[in-house]
């Protein structure tokens, strides 16, 4: 029954035993409610998931945007190779190739094509989706992570082509942190440089075995090919290289390398880049075909590397004409077996000045002194200056085309100069002192325009090794005693040919460079017919194009010069000895250079057609002259021609020559030096041309004409001739006599002065 003494609580209080029944439990405060129950957690925790992913996503995103912003493609370098330089004709040959830093032979100069081999088998081996992604490849970046966290190790890096080109223009270590870099910045290379763009700079960087850095050396130095050129065998097995440049270069390793070229064969398969066809043909080791670097035209090269290549220049077009460059070579060569000697040669385009053409005699790499570049070497240039100095003198005012200039024996302080012939003529006409290069009348021309200017004239004109100062040269510039390259004289002369063609100076042109009508009558008066048989006589075979030319010859016959130009082309030419010895008889610029200049000219024209000035040249005007001086005549000068004169500078003063005497009769008063030596010199008259025994072939057809002109003729002012023994009239001592009528065969010509001198030449005229 139950304890009437016992109060129960709950139900769960009477069913617990006696045993473990216990005071009662204070009563719960009044106002605590109990616990509520656990509900909305999932919510909670959702929504801390929800603002954690949104703030790594904001995160990402900004790293990611300040990554985009920090990280650019390395652009500023897109220009920079580990090249040496790559010389180039004027039609794109390769001339020569230097090594770059560290002797790698890079030529960064390829530019992929649609069909090239090289392309295909380097997307199939490196980065299959190169032409479907943005610079990363994601599915291969994860199959990457995935594989390398499995294995433990380093499997695949995943970098596409794009990342590469990012490492090989901006070199650097391989990372974690260099692979993130990498990442962003093939992702923005990509927004600015198009796929072709890329794969020419991957295969212009990347190393090919050996010290081939970039596909055109590779090509060359391993096929002997261009890259567009080879093979899809070929193609493959230098696609392999790239991966292991050294473990798998094909000389060394040739079945790792050729398993690796199996390997990317079989990428091509694969991805449907060539036919079973092509890859059955493919499949045979391709045959190494070592090329060398080129390296043609060796002196004209390393005259190119010196003066045409500006700093960070890597591909340079050179204005190499290879066959005029070629025809040079020949021509030196044979001239130099044939002399016993040296030579070399230079072809300028006068409208440039520009230097198609330069060539030495012998072999670069013989000895000794192969490599000694003679037409850039200063040496004594001789009568090749005074054209130069004569236009100068024309321009300043100085002298008159055709004014008499004394010759005859005098001192210049320790200098006692002499014509190259040892012989003095009393007086000379001014061009005929040019065209024969005489050196007592050009002291008097150097006199009269001053030491100073004359340098300062030759150096205006690009004669960068005469000397400026005037106390060191001296007078002695009128012979010629400073030293000239061959080249730099080629590129004067092309200034005087293309002042010569000029409607008038160009706006700012140097004042000591001549004038177009100084240039037009100094270039007039060593060309023409009879200049040309002087140079060739028998060799005169075919039609002749007119063209100037002006010959030089240094102390002890060291260096034998000519200078022909025309419009289109200057040939210079020098012959004499490297070693700066002692010349001999033949090296002399008449009979040594001057063929050969006519030999190169006449062959660069076959055709036997050149171009020549037309037109006056502006300011060259037509004047009497007196017959004797080469001034205007006075009243009392018995006869006058015609010269050519500078419009406001040739001088006007009248001749003083031409005196009348009180009984009335008129004589020519020289002054006292000219005087004394006439009267003390017998005539040494001579036939200047034809020479002695010339035989001649005039171009054109019969009956022909031939110009015949006499020498050291002294005081004599007339002279009386006769052809084949009939008398033909007298003429001006100093004027050429024209002999017509002449057919193939034997002629005899003479000229006779006033006192009985005469002189005779027989020569033979042949078809």
């Amino acid at each position: 029954m139950d304890d009437p003494g016992r109060f129960v609580d709950s139900p769960a209080d009477m069913s617990a035993p006696p045993s473990q029944c216990s005071a009662p439990s204070p009563p719960a405060p009044a106002n605590t409610a109990p616990p509520p129950a656990r509900r909305g957690g999932w919510r909670r925790a959702l929504r801390a998931a929800s603002v954690a992913a949104a703030a790594g996503c904001a995160l990402g995103a900004a790293v990611f945007a300040a990554s985009w912003a920090l990280l650019p493609p390395p652009l500023d370098r897109e220009d920079s190779f580990p090249a040496g330089i790559v010389l180039r004709d004027r039609e794109g040959g390769v001339l020569r190739v230097t090594l770059g830093p560290g002797d790698v032979d890079c030529r960064p100069t390829y530019v992929p094509a649609p069909g090239d081999w090289i392309t295909k088998a380097l997307v199939a081996s490196e980065d299959k989706r190169f032409y479907d992604h943005r610079g990363a490849d994601l599915l291969s970046l994860a199959r990457a992570i995935r594989q390398n966290l499995f294995s433990g190790r380093r499997v695949s890096g995943a970098s596409t082509l794009s990342q590469q080109t990012v490492r090989l223009i901006e070199p650097h270590p391989r990372s974690l942190r260099w692979k993130y870099v990498e990442f962003f910045q093939a992702l923005r290379l990509e927004r600015v440089r198009s796929k072709e763009w890329i794969l020419a700079q991957y295969l212009n960087r990347a190393p090919f075995g050996s010290n081939y850095i970039g596909i055109e050396a590779a090509a060359h130095g391993w096929f002997d090919k261009d890259p567009h050129e080879l093979s899809l065998g070929e193609a493959a097995l230098l696609a392999g290289l790239v991966q292991a440049p050294s473990r798998l270069r094909p000389d060394r390793h040739p079945e790792r390398a050729l398993r690796r070229r199996d390997y990317v064969l079989g990428r091509m398969r694969e991805l449907g880049m060539a036919t079973e066809e092509q890859l059955a043909a493919a499949a045979a080791p391709p045959a190494l075909r070592r090329g060398r670097r080129p390296f043609r035209h060796p002196h004209y090269c390393d005259w190119a590397l010196q003066e045409l290549v500006r700093e960070g220049e890597r591909d340079v077009a050179t204005p190499l004409d290879p066959r005029a460059q070629e025809l040079l070579e020949r021509a030196v060569d044979a001239r130099a077996a044939a002399l016993g000697c040296d030579c070399a040669a230079v072809l300028a385009d006068p409208a440039t000045g520009e230097i198609r053409a330069l060539a030495c005699s012998g072999d670069y790499f013989g000895a000794p002194a192969g490599q000694f570049n003679v037409a850039t070497a200063p040496r004594p240039a001789g009568s090749t200056l005074k054209p130069l100095l004569f236009a100068r003198a024309l321009d300043r005012g100085l002298l008159a085309p055709t004014e008499a200039l004394p010759d005859v024996p005098r001192r210049y302080g320790t200098m006692r100069p002499a014509d190259f012939e040892s012989h003095f003529r009393g007086v000379v006409r001014a061009d005929d002192a040019l065209v024969l290069s005489l050196n007592l009348p050009f002291f008097e021309v150097v006199r009269r325009l001053g030491v100073a200017d004359a340098l300062a004239t030759l150096r205006a004109a690009g004669l960068g090794t005469v000397p400026d100062d005037p106390a060191a040269q001296g007078l002695g510039i009128a012979v010629g005693n400073a030293p000239v390259r061959l080249v730099d004289l080629a590129r004067a002369y092309a200034g005087l040919a293309r002042a010569a063609g000029a409607p008038a100076a160009p706006p700012g042109a140097d004042p000591l460079l001549p004038s177009p009508g100084a240039a037009r009558i100094v270039t007039d008066i060593l060309s023409g017919q009879e200049r040309s048989f002087d140079a060739l006589g028998h060799l005169a075979d075919a039609r002749l194009p007119r063209a100037a030319w002006k010959t030089g010859t240094s102390a002890a016959h060291r260096d034998a010069w000519t200078v022909l130009w025309t419009p289109g082309e200057v040939v210079a030419v020098w012959c004499g000895h490297r070693a700066w010895r002692f010349g001999d008889r033949t090296i002399v610029g008449a009979r040594a250079a001057a063929p050969l200049a006519w030999e190169i000219f006449r062959a660069l024209r076959p055709s036997g057609e050149a171009p020549w000035y037309e037109g006056a040249a502006p300011g060259v005007e037509t004047r009497s002259v007196c017959d004797l001086s080469g001034l205007p005549p006075s009243p009392d000068c018995p006869s006058v021609r015609d010269a050519p004169a500078l419009a406001g500078r040739t001088p006007r003063r009248p001749c003083a020559v031409h005196r009348r005497g009180a009984d009335g009769a008129v004589r020519a008063v020289w002054p006292p030096e000219i005087e004394a030596f006439l009267r003390r010199t017998p005539s040494g008259l001579r036939v200047g041309f034809p020479a002695d025994g010339a035989t001649l072939r005039l171009p054109g057809e019969q009956p022909w004409s031939l110009s015949c002109s006499a020498d050291r003729a002294g005081s004599a002012t007339n002279l009386w001739w006769s052809l084949d023994g009939v008398p033909a009239g007298d003429r001006p001592a100093r004027e050429p006599f024209l002999a017509e009528g002449l057919s193939p065969g034997p002629h005899e010509v003479s000229c006779a002065d006033g006192e009985g001198n005469a002189a005779t030449a027989r020569f033979l005229l042949a078809r």
